[in-house]
């Protein structure tokens, strides 16, 4: 077979039509307008997948190769309702996140698995594609480790969530996140508690009740000092009162308890 010398050679970043032009063709011809049919939205932030080498011969065909990767596309699709996710990076933690639809909560998920779903969205591209197409770059030199990591690594910066994501007053919510025993801390303090001249209500008692009411929701038990400095604030906050350490108790020991304040119902504990 002799091979044909082209005619003419061009390097093209864009696609038929705008970056962020939906493209009507069922099953596109080349690698940008794929990526730009299946990932419309992104391509119109970041821009096409790749850099191609567009190679016209004779006879009129164009053979096109994928010659360099745009990172920040690729980066950004493991959060895209075409496939079927949402991931965040919680900044915080340094720790992958990824929606699971079915129990509507984030759970973790790790590096090498972004990286897996990354190589699978290209072998699928490849084998979609028709011969037009060279698909060595595809299969192998953007799959390679050093690819994969440097995609999942610029999707720590594209897909960053503060601290804010998962708060206790956030619609977000994550499995085993500390924020469901804040949320927990947030329903006692502004449903159970209440001012009154006279009373007195203990971190003790404030802690027990707190870790039944985890135990009926099946949460693990947050240490002590950490409902102690979460407790303190939100108090200070609703009712405008301090932590006390010199409230006598019953032997005239000196606690930590709040004066002026108690618990509402015995019987709201469990509710």
């Amino acid at each position: 077979m002799v091979y044909q010398q082209p005619i003419r050679t061009t390097l093209e970043l864009n696609g038929p039509g705008a970056w962020g032009e939906m493209q009507t063709d069922i099953k596109p011809r080349k690698p940008n307008p794929y990526f730009q049919q299946l990932f419309p939205s992104h391509t119109a932030q970041y821009g096409p997948a790749f850099l191609e080498l567009h190679e016209t011969f004779c006879d009129g065909f164009t053979k096109v190769t994928p010659i360099s990767i745009n990172v920040d596309i690729f980066a950004s699709i493991f959060s895209d309702p075409s496939l079927n996710m949402s991931v965040v990076y919680f900044e915080p933690e340094m720790q992958f996140y990824y929606f699971e639809p079915l129990q509507n909560i984030y759970k973790p998920t790790t590096p090498e698995k972004l990286q897996n779903l990354y190589r699978a969205l290209l072998i699928r591209s490849a084998q979609e594609l028709n011969n037009d197409t060279n698909k060595l770059n595809l299969f192998h030199e953007f799959r390679s480790d050093k690819t994969a990591k440097a995609i999942v690594n610029r999707a720590k910066s594209i897909l960053a969530a503060e601290s804010s994501f998962f708060s206790a007053t956030s619609s977000h919510q994550r499995i085993r996140g500390i924020e469901l025993h804040e949320r927990l801390i947030l329903k006692l303090v502004e449903t159970m508690l209440e001012a009154r001249e006279g009373s007195i209500l203990t971190m003790t008692q404030a802690y027990q009740i707190f870790c039944q009411m985890s135990q009926q929701r099946n949460l693990n038990t947050l240490k002590r000092s950490v409902f102690r400095e979460l407790m303190r604030d939100l108090i200070r906050d609703k009712f405008g009162m301090a932590l006390r350490n010199d409230v006598p108790d019953e032997l005239n020991k000196h606690q930590q308890a709040w004066k002026g304040l108690r618990v509402m119902e015995a019987e709201s504990v469990v509710a």
